[in-house]
């Protein structure tokens, strides 16, 4: 998810300066984007404007100096509704905060995208767990200037697998407790709105 449509979905959320942008990246957002400073985030909003996805009024403040304050422009809305019908390809890393970027910045804006969203997520790391727990992780060093100690080298490679594996465990473990608990919740909701309407 490129940084443009993190911005764009922000502001979809609730009209925002540059500079409240750049305060929720740094605290709430910095497991979607890392590294995010104020002049990225005015260059985005530069670009943003200039396709005409977004647009801002001039906001007084009190003892402070004027705010410009981004809004959606209805081609904004479009685009972001695209967006959140954008396949979404898990990369080899799960660190990788494209998922979390998705689940926080779109699935809001059409809920009905969450489920197929984790599927995939769960599918694909289901998948690695699969093709890639039982590998064959022998160690072999080939003599060089730098002697290796083989048993050294062999337990800690272990460790950062076990450690990696048990990471992934237990995000696969909590992609299955939100895959129950919004399957459910998306499910009353429907019978609700059948209910309504």
């Amino acid at each position: 998810m490129k940084f443009e449509e993190v911005l764009l979905a922000l502001i979809a959320r609730a009209p925002s300066s540059g500079y409240d942008l750049g305060r929720w990246l740094a605290t709430e957002g910095q497991f979607i984007r890392a590294n995010a400073d104020q002049s990225q985030i005015y260059k985005t909003l530069n670009r943003l404007l200039k396709q005409g996805l977004i647009e801002f009024t001039i906001e007084e403040r009190d003892g402070a100096p004027d705010a410009k304050v981004y809004t959606v422009t209805p081609a904004g809305g479009q685009h972001l509704r695209e967006q959140t019908e954008s396949q979404y390809v898990p990369p080899a890393r799960w660190q990788e905060p494209d998922f979390t970027a998705r689940l926080n910045c779109l699935v809001p804006l059409n809920p009905p995208t969450l489920i197929p969203l984790i599927e995939t997520e769960l599918a694909f790391r289901r998948d690695q767990v699969r093709r890639y727990r039982h590998r064959d992780r022998t160690v072999r060093l080939v003599p060089g200037i730098v002697p290796l100690d083989a048993e050294f080298v062999a337990e800690l490679s272990d460790a950062v697998h076990n450690r990696g594996a048990a990471a992934l465990d237990a995000w696969i473990e909590w992609l299955e407790q939100q895959h129950e608990k919004w399957t459910a919740y998306l499910a009353t909701q429907a019978q609700e709105g059948a209910r309504v309407s």
